[in-house]
């Protein structure tokens, strides 16, 4: 992650200083990698993976307060795509939340998402102190079941032999 402060990821997409105070309140903020497209007419949109909405709901349904940082005042249309591999959005879990118990909820809908298929998945998460600095980033890359065995476990490191292709 380049930003080494969720302000600055927040500036980029164009929210004011109130809608950052208010966002670092959040126990999650999910971070989608920005696609941008634009019609004929100009209008531009933004393209959002339908997996942003599927780990928001888990996490919300666990009882996590959570914010999907969007580019501020383009319209939203859902992305899909029928590739291998799967890059998901940035989760950034705020330092009062225990960290294995929030990752085991992504980790169950992993399995339940991605079971017995050949999916490679691209998986990031940080935490993030009240002041907004981004602390913790974990970053794994590999089959989807091992990428939630992983993040079940708790261990957070991803044996080499893994990803297949």
């Amino acid at each position: 992650m380049n930003n080494k402060n969720i302000q600055d990821k927040l500036r980029t997409r164009s929210y004011s200083e109130n809608e950052i105070a208010k966002a670092l309140n959040k126990q999650v903020l999910i971070v989608p990698q920005l696609i941008t497209t634009q019609d004929d007419a100009g209008n531009r949109s933004q393209l959002i993976r339908g997996d942003v909405s599927d780990i928001r709901k888990v996490l919300t349904q666990a009882g996590f307060e959570t914010e999907v940082i969007l580019e501020k005042g383009l319209r939203r249309r859902t992305l899909v795509r029928h590739d291998a591999d799967i890059v998901l959005p940035l989760v950034l879990f705020a330092a009062s939340i225990p960290l294995s118990v929030a990752a085991s909820y992504i980790a169950s809908w992993l399995f339940a998402r991605f079971a017995g298929k050949k999916t490679n998945i691209k998986y990031e998460h940080a935490r993030f102190g009240p002041d907004g600095k981004i602390t913790d980033y974990i970053k794994l890359e590999g089959r989807a079941e091992k990428v939630a065995e992983i993040l079940k476990s708790g261990r957070f490191e991803l044996p080499s032999d893994t990803k297949e292709d």
